[in-house]
């Protein structure tokens, strides 16, 4: 019986360690959500880093850009975005202006803003939450000018 355990632990600890894992990813995009987020504590960005990556490694580009976003790695996130759009995700418009914006280049910006109102039906829906949490977490980013580019 003792050796038939002694097979069998290495299994079960394989096993268990793939659960783990989805289970650090669970934990770092709750913790990212909450305390990046809603908090804006960007001392916790490593949890959106974590799971920006496994998204973007899991080919899901347009959460990844967002939770690139979240992480302040706007260059990642406009790669993913781009990735994204690609696929067909055209909300990530959105993401691409946020980063362009960051950076200064409200033209950009404004271009892919355009670009996000035609391919996306409810604007406001990704809007008021994404501006209110970047204008949180990025000195560079103001929701009232977003919004303003937005509409022009």
């Amino acid at each position: 019986m003792k050796k038939i355990f002694i097979a069998i632990l290495p299994l079960i600890l394989l096993a268990s360690s793939k659960v783990c894992t989805k289970c650090n990813l669970n934990r770092a995009e709750m913790q990212c959500n909450y305390y990046v987020a809603k908090k804006g504590d960007t001392s916790k960005k490593g949890h959106c880093k974590d799971y920006a990556d496994y998204l973007n490694d899991t080919k899901v580009y347009g959460k990844a850009a967002w939770y690139y976003l979240l992480s302040l790695e706007p260059q990642k996130s406009l790669e993913a975005a781009k990735k994204a759009v690609k696929m067909k995700e055209n909300y990530a418009y959105e993401y691409i202006a946020d980063v362009y914006l960051i950076k200064g280049d409200k033209q950009k910006a404004k271009e892919y803003y355009k670009k996000f109102k035609k391919s996306v039906k409810n604007v406001d829906f990704f809007i008021d939450r994404n501006f209110k949490v970047l204008d949180k977490i990025y000195k560079e980013f103001n929701e009232k000018e977003a919004k303003r580019i937005l509409k022009d």
